[in-house]
């Protein structure tokens, strides 16, 4: 089995989108509005008005030529987009997706087993505030994104002889914004916004998710497969060329991540969706690898499941479909059905903070999850420790979850909890190309001998 899923309920630290948070906003201007504009975009929030979002993380990772990718992004992923949400708190989280599928692949290349990848699918639950967009009478946008992209086109408004704004360019909403500092920009913004569940996903490769909408499947991701028209120009513009559907011969997939010896064809630049959850329609929805989607489609699988309360039970349903189907593939299916009693409760009560109250001890500066395993991992190896366990942990405050929320074909025995090992890998050095091969099986055994770390997961995994 070459699976890997992961499952967390308010992962990690991550903060609610607030402007001001993002302490890679400087600006050196020295007119006074734009000095404003730009010190409160770039001034910290304190740690008592940080929030942690009420965050919803789900992940399947299908390995080939071994496990080794599917496991490493298995136990590192959500760290590392972790890290870059709570970085760069005012940019769009699709963005922030492609850009960790693109760390998560440039880290993997540096790693020994270079033949080693794995498609993924990734979904992020999240509350947002969000206001409605100019261009569109359906669409809305995340409020942070948009208060920062406001503040932002006020400074670049075109300014007067003798300093003010030219009258000609300068709209009632930009003149506002030029006139008021970050906070009022945003508050104003805020009072016409509305509170949204949204959907953020990513995929490379084949896995893919579907979400039912009044019992209508609608895929939210794109198979990149050699078969696709699109995704074959693209292989054979970068010097590639697709034989019998796979990439130069040998790989089914043109987008992975790994695989790192024809990283120049196979690219880990994800497809990525947002989508807002609207909670009278939209009931569920399923991630699964290709060893589903092989011989079911995503109506089909949407029709068998509907009607089963238990995201469990339908799991299960899916993959015994699938075996009685003759799949030969790996197979994991995860579904995540959405709560409509308290979704709609907690879009109707737009005072609330959205989440739980974040860590009063972690300010600005604070190293987060993902530093501190990166600096003790950096001390054990200075230290000379040779194998490297290091654990990860769940922020949720309060709670002691199980993992019921995945299922996969050839594990029998039940197991409660998900355990997750944060493994720090053999790392190549720059510029040597002898490094000596890895021995797989005393890699695995090495991999036994790890420390394990429990990571409490919600039961059912209903959000």
């Amino acid at each position: 089995m070459e699976d890997t899923h992961a499952f967390l309920y308010n992962f990690l630290h991550t903060p609610a989108p607030v402007v001001g948070a993002d302490p890679s906003s400087k600006s050196e201007k020295s007119d006074k509005v734009a000095s404003d504009s730009s010190d409160s975009l770039a001034r910290p929030v304190s740690a008592q008005s940080m929030m942690e979002t009420d965050n919803g993380y789900f992940a399947i990772f299908d390995g080939h030529a071994g496990t080794f990718a599917a496991d490493w992004c298995g136990k590192k992923l959500h760290l590392i987009l972790e890290e870059t949400i709570r970085k760069n708190p005012n940019t769009p989280i699709p963005e922030l997706l492609d850009q960790t599928f693109t760390t998560v692949d440039a880290q993997l290349e540096k790693l020994p087993l270079k033949n080693s990848g794995c498609t993924a699918v990734t979904a992020v639950l999240r509350w947002e505030d969000r206001i409605p967009n100019a261009s569109s009478s359906t669409v809305s946008t995340a409020i942070a994104p948009a208060t920062a992209a406001a503040v932002k086109a006020a400074e670049e408004i075109p300014k007067t002889e003798d300093g003010g704004a030219d009258s000609k360019s300068t709209s009632q909403q930009s003149k506002f914004v030029l006139n008021a500092p970050t906070g009022d920009v945003q508050a104003k913004l805020k009072s016409t916004s509305s509170r949204a569940r949204v959907l953020y996903t990513a995929n490379v490769g084949d896995a893919r998710i579907v979400l039912c909408r009044n019992g209508k499947a609608l895929r939210l991701s794109y198979d990149h497969k050699g078969s696709d028209e699109n995704e074959g120009k693209r292989v054979a513009n970068a010097g590639g060329l697709i034989l019998n559907n796979r990439v130069n011969g040998v790989l089914a997939v043109t987008r992975a991540l790994g695989d790192a010896y024809m990283k120049d064809l196979v690219i880990g630049h994800p497809y990525t969706t947002e989508t807002v959850i609207q909670p009278d329609s939209d009931e569920f929805i399923i991630l699964a690898c290709d060893g589903l989607w092989d011989v079911c489609s995503d109506q089909e699988a949407v029709d068998l499941v509907r009607h089963q309360q238990d995201p469990v039970a339908a799991a299960k349903q899916l993959v015994e479909y699938a075996l009685a189907r003759f799949s030969t593939d790996n197979l994991s299916c995860m579904i995540v059905r959405f709560n409509r009693p308290l979704l709609v409760a907690t879009a109707k009560d737009s005072h609330a903070a959205i989440g739980v109250e974040g860590d009063g001890n972690m300010g600005f500066g604070t190293l987060s999850e993902a530093d501190k395993i990166v600096s003790e991992s950096h001390q054990k190896v200075k230290d000379g420790a040779s194998n490297l366990g290091v654990s990860g942990s769940n922020s949720g405050v309060g709670h002691d979850f199980k993992l019921d929320g995945a299922v996969e074909d050839d594990e029998d025995e039940e197991k409660p909890r998900m355990e997750s090992v944060v493994e720090e890998e053999p790392q190549l050095i720059e510029g040597d190309s002898s490094a000596p091969e890895i021995d797989l099986n005393a890699v695995e055994k090495a991999k036994a001998e790890e420390t394990v770390a429990h990571l409490h997961l919600p039961a059912g995994a209903e959000k």
